[in-house]
């Protein structure tokens, strides 16, 4: 159940990015403070809970989730069958395959045009502000001009037993899921980004979700995000008023 101290500090915050709305758009942006609202990243290790704490943060903060709907955007975009995007997307990037493929239909679509295409499109959102992205490098990608970068874990066992709570599936099922998910997410940001998944300095706020429910994860989240944007919408609320 939600706190009713942070309730009202989160009510207040979202009033006053609306009362700001109108002025943030008749003057020069900060690169802080989008003119619809903040900007949060959401990575997540499969089964920690990460999607239900994007959901619930766009939900309660009334933002745009951005998840699968990236890649469908690209594909539209760029006229790509869904199968190979699917092939590029937090997966294994066969570039082989996907350049033979590309040939065939003559659209050629591979990692490094993947990746200009993704950040053109998360950098994109990210100006509109109001959004959550939930995986797809969103965080490396925005860096700190993203108002909140958050990291979902837990321990191989909890995230075990949500697999096959959601699923109903058996232990062995749920292990194959997880090491399958959990090497093809790796594999996607070594490619594409160069870079080791997870690490801590490129989060500002890490949460291991063994021994806390969703409610408390996003009570603490949003705790965070009114610590980070409290001072600097003060100080443009009183430039809006002068």
């Amino acid at each position: 159940m939600p706190h009713p101290i942070t309730e009202r500090l989160i009510q207040r915050q979202i009033n006053r990015w609306n009362r700001l709305r109108d002025f943030l758009h008749d003057e020069d942006s900060s690169p802080d403070i989008p003119p619809n609202g903040p900007v949060i990243t959401v990575s997540r290790l499969v089964g920690s809970g990460g999607r239900t704490l994007a959901e619930g943060l766009a939900e309660r903060l009334g933002l745009e989730l951005q998840d699968q709907s990236l890649m469908e955007k690209i594909g539209r975009e760029r006229k790509l069958e869904q199968s190979l995007l699917e092939q590029l997307d937090e997966s294994g990037v066969n570039q082989a395959d996907l350049w033979v493929r590309g040939v065939l239909n003559q659209r050629i679509f591979l990692r490094d045009q993947f990746h200009g295409a993704l950040v053109r499109t998360v950098s994109r959102l990210a100006a509109r502000g109001g959004v959550v992205f939930l995986g797809r490098g969103a965080h490396l990608i925005l860096g700190e001009n993203a108002t909140l970068r958050v990291r979902v874990i837990a321990s191989r066992n909890h995230r075990l037993d949500r697999l096959r709570a959601r699923y109903e599936i058996s232990r062995a099922e749920a292990r194959a899921i997880l090491s399958e998910t959990d090497r093809k997410r790796e594999e996607f940001m070594r490619k594409v980004f160069k870079t080791a998944p997870g690490r801590t300095e490129d989060f500002d706020l890490t949460l291991n979700t063994d021994r806390l429910d969703p409610e408390a994860a996003l009570e603490m989240v949003l705790l965070a995000l009114l610590n980070r944007q409290t001072g600097k919408v003060d100080s443009l609320e009183r430039s809006a008023t002068e």
